[in-house]
């Protein structure tokens, strides 16, 4: 049995096995800052089980090294009860355990995926499924699309900064749906797309592209569709 359980409303997330459970990108206190706080501060905007439904012993996977996926604070509180921490990426040296194309924690197996550094995801598998995470969209590039994926948490909506900011941080709706016609997911959720308060620079010129009702709508209806509330659990069959 898989289960996949929502931990923050922003994209941190818990996928379990009955032997092993693999924490991804954890947020859980305080607010993320890139920079000095009047260049971007933001904070969670609703509740978060965080902590609270960890198991006693799991692993952490980071998969970006943006501060609302690497959240210092989370991230050294999990290190000090004993997780095992592997980043994405090149990171601080006190976290020396990396996986930068393919490798794994455990029973997992973690591969990236995608052309473009931010908008690239991470293929997911342990006991015969599939995952794949994309917490700012996907775009292929010259790489294959994913193949036999049972679970894609993904963007579906957008943001954008101006282009001295960063540009096109999420690809928004019309990319999503591309992406899942021609991936073609047994399921599908949510992640990393709903409006979090904050101030700055970043909050004064991001644009959150939140789905109409004609989209909204269109999600909803599809069968293959997963709405996951912070805490709430899916088993993948």
């Amino acid at each position: 049995m898989l289960t996949l359980q929502r931990l923050n409303c922003d994209s941190s997330w818990l996928i379990s096995t009955p032997e092993a459970h693999l924490v991804i990108d954890p947020w859980f206190e305080g607010v993320q800052k890139n920079g000095p706080g009047w260049f971007n501060t933001q904070w969670l905007p609703d509740y978060s089980p965080g902590y609270k439904a960890l198991p006693n012993s799991f692993s952490v996977f980071v998969a970006f090294p943006f501060t609302d996926h690497f959240h210092a604070e989370t991230v050294q509180q999990l290190n000090a009860k004993g997780a095992e921490v592997v980043l994405g990426f090149k990171g601080p040296k006190a976290y020396s355990n990396t996986i930068h194309k393919q490798g794994n924690i455990g029973p997992f197996y973690l591969e990236k995926i995608g052309g473009h550094f931010l908008h690239s995801g991470w293929i997911i598998e342990v006991g015969g499924k599939r995952i794949f995470y994309t917490p700012h969209g996907f775009s292929s590039g010259n790489n294959r699309m994913p193949e036999g994926v049972d679970m894609w948490i993904g963007a579906v909506g957008g943001y954008v900064l101006p282009f001295w900011l960063g540009g096109e941080i999420a690809l928004g709706f019309k990319v999503h749906q591309k992406t899942l016609h021609a991936m073609n997911p047994k399921y599908f959720t949510r992640t990393h797309d709903l409006q979090k308060p904050g101030k700055g620079l970043v909050a004064k010129f991001g644009k959150s592209q939140q789905l109409t009702d004609e989209q909204d709508s269109i999600l909803s209806q599809d069968s293959r569709f997963i709405p996951l509330l912070a805490g709430q659990t899916f088993i993948i069959p």
